[in-house]
């Protein structure tokens, strides 16, 4: 029973030691992040045009939300005016009070 224990020991020590290896550490500097949850919300905007030439996308500020509206469809009314719906995620303005 001691013949045993002993090569049960000797491999233990042998498992165990065998994964132990040291590897060059590298400093890097510590950088603080900062992140800002920030609302947002879909928005859609319909317009009348009485012109062919409709632009693909508005800058929409309204109520403290800000945010870039593309085109999302457009309907010809008839006599050269067209309705058009602009749609887009707009977000909070954090310099709005």
């Amino acid at each position: 029973m001691k013949k045993v224990m002993s090569s049960v020991l000797v491999g233990a020590i042998v498992l165990t030691g065998a994964g132990n290896t040291t590897a060059p550490v590298e400093a890097k500097e510590q950088t603080n992040s900062e992140v800002t949850a920030q609302a947002s919300r879909t928005v859609s905007v319909t317009r009348t045009y009485t012109t062919s030439n409709i632009p693909e996308s508005i800058v929409y500020a309204e109520d403290g939300w800000v945010g870039i509206l593309k085109q999302t469809s457009i309907e010809e009314l008839g006599l050269g005016k067209y309705r058009v719906t602009f749609t887009g995620t707009v977000v909070r303005d954090p310099g709005f009070n």
